[in-house]
């Protein structure tokens, strides 16, 4: 009877461990399905705003006339969305079984504070110096907000704690056991002190 009653309970566990498994790996594979699909909206989104800007700018410089710098700075702008949207692209790329089964999403592309976070405001940055040159050739002046920030990140977060970080504290327990320490020494030296000092008299105490 004992042994029966411990197999039972064995069944259990085993059969609520698997179940709790099997809802882990559900709940993986939805948030895997979930990602995928927020992915490809994303790309989906910048895309058009890529292929719009470029294309508004185009027509408008070519109705309009454009110089060797528009041409310069245009092309750089192009390559850059180009590289920053394949890099997203490559980065959201999902990976799937032999059976076809979803296996990984890929990096989720909405997720806050991660890197191709700061790629989505790059593409909004330029996608909007590039329109808004077509208005006035000092608004290229404006790409400069991307380095200033990149800047501004690289002193906050790097090199202002790396130069101001305070000094490392010293525990309580470390500072009593040194304070404890000076004053042993401090004790001893009196003591070396006045035995030196009774050992020698002086010269005129022998004529007392």
């Amino acid at each position: 009877a004992v042994v029966s009653t411990q197999s039972g309970h064995y069944g259990r566990d085993y059969y609520t461990n698997n179940l709790s498994y099997s809802k882990m790996v559900k709940e993986k594979a939805k948030g895997e399905k979930d990602i995928a699909v927020g992915n490809v909206a994303t790309l989906d989104f910048y895309r058009k705003m890529i292929t719009g800007t470029m294309i508004i700018y185009a027509v408008i410089r070519w109705c309009f006339g454009f110089s060797w710098m528009d041409i310069i700075l245009s092309l750089l702008a192009g390559i850059g969305l180009s590289l920053l949207y394949g890099s997203m692209s490559n980065a959201a790329r999902p990976i799937y079984s032999e059976s076809g089964n979803l296996v990984s999403a890929g990096t989720d592309l909405n997720m806050e504070g991660g890197v191709t976070d700061y790629f989505k405001d790059i593409i909004i940055v330029t996608c909007v110096v590039l329109l808004l040159s077509l208005i006035s050739d000092y608004f290229w002046f404006c790409w400069l907000i991307i380095p200033g920030f990149a800047l501004v990140k690289l002193w906050t977060n790097v090199i202002s704690p790396w130069i101001f970080q305070p000094a490392p504290e010293v525990p309580e327990g470390n500072m009593q056991q040194e304070g404890f320490k000076k004053g042993m020494r401090q004790t001893k030296q009196r003591k070396q002190a006045s035995s030196n000092t009774s050992s020698n008299p002086g010269m005129f105490s022998s004529y007392r």
